[in-house]
């Protein structure tokens, strides 16, 4: 064979073997490219809103990659956003479990694996996984707060009160958190009290009054164990501070307040502090209320019809001052305005309704609460 023919079978056999190459590669790369294509595709509906799409896109990225973890987490947070939080779990823990990832990573499923059980409301199981994310990161922000969420769920508030204190970065911001650091110590207080110990409740609610001096439930709770260990003055005292402090919200003791000094003989007082608190807001409808109240019991029906009738001077719609004007009408023997007052009730019944509403959520609440359950808004009640 000559040396032209021995070149020619060696230009021949490189030309198959790059042509082989370059087919080969190829052929690897269209094998590639759908997954990469499908994980992109999903990213970019998930980025536009399109969950549906992202959700079958993610699907099929993992079933033709199996090592991309990304999309396994995006696919286990659209699970549980399906309202599927075992199948959620699922993945999150199985990718809890793979070798080699980096700190950054397991906290991505980590944040994932934490909101699955805090839709799932294991709240237990919700810490351990946030406490992981804390033991990798320790300033982790995000977890801190889910654990602060956590904490209040299970009201474990001595634990909730001391995150609550860390998270505050300055004295401003710490002191923009005393109305609720002093409504996790009423909380740990009527904890104490439900197991008949008064005095350390007692202790508990004065620490929510030193965190502040507004705190309602303190007080109104604060007056409760001390009746419940027979100190009634003690309770008078306290609920009457509330109504220095805080008037507005004076009528959530007026009923116990006169039963009170009914039973220590000091009934008449009750007058001097409803009219003490009028000095102060002549427009105070719950005072005028309960004052004209007691002046219909004491049998002084004309003060009591001058009361009634100024409170629907200030609020016409007012209900229970148009049912009692009615009833001294009656027993004054004024039928007339008793029939005149009852028709103009009837045009207004149903028209108003009173109850305690979210200044967050607008969530509508006829019990006195201190925490809105839809949005767990603290102290966004009107009271």
């Amino acid at each position: 064979m000559s040396p032209y023919h021995i070149v020619l079978i060696f230009a021949v056999s490189l030309l198959i073997l790059i042509l082989f190459s370059y087919f080969w590669m190829k052929s690897r790369k269209k094998e590639e490219v759908p997954s990469q294509r499908l994980y992109v595709d999903a990213l970019k509906a998930l980025a536009a809103g399109d969950e549906k799409i992202a959700f079958q896109r993610f699907k099929q990225a993992v079933t033709e990659d199996t090592e991309n973890v990304d999309a396994y987490l995006h696919l286990g947070d659209l699970f549980r956003k399906r309202g599927q939080v075992e199948k959620a779990l699922q993945i999150h823990n199985e990718l809890t479990m793979r070798y080699g990832l980096s700190d950054e990573i397991r906290i991505e499923i980590f944040k994932s694996l934490a909101e699955d059980y805090l839709v799932a409301k294991d709240w237990d199981r919700a810490i351990s996984i946030l406490n992981d994310i804390l033991r990798l990161e320790s300033r982790n922000l995000w977890a801190k707060k889910k654990l602060l969420s956590c904490y209040e769920e299970l009201s474990s508030w001595e634990e909730a009160f001391k995150l609550r204190e860390e998270l505050a970065k300055d004295k401003k911001e710490k002191e923009k958190n005393y109305p609720v650091l002093a409504l996790y110590k009423v909380y740990q207080g009527n904890e104490l009290s439900e197991r008949g110990e008064y005095h350390k409740a007692r202790l508990a609610y004065k620490e929510a009054l030193h965190y502040d001096e507004r705190c309602v439930p303190a007080y109104l709770n604060m007056g409760e164990a001390y009746i419940k260990d027979q100190r009634p003055e003690d309770a008078i005292t306290f609920w009457k501070k509330l109504l220095e402090i805080v008037p507005q919200c004076g009528y959530l003791v007026f009923d116990r307040l006169e039963e009170l000094l009914f039973d220590i003989g000091s009934y008449n007082e009750m007058v001097a502090i409803y009219d003490n608190l009028l000095k102060k807001n002549p427009k105070d409808i719950k005072a005028l209320q309960s004052l004209a109240t007691i002046y219909a019991k004491m049998g002084r029906l004309e003060l009591a019809q001058q009361g009634y009738k100024g409170i629907l001077d200030i609020d016409p719609g007012y209900l229970p001052a148009h049912l009692n004007l009615i009833k001294i009408y009656q027993e004054r023997n004024q039928t007339d305005k008793a029939k005149a007052a009852l028709e103009e009730l009837s045009s207004r019944l149903g028209k108003r309704g009173e109850a305690y509403v979210c200044s967050r959520c607008g969530h509508k609440s006829e019990e006195l609460l201190w925490r809105c359950p839809a949005c767990k808004e603290w102290n966004s009640l009107n009271i």
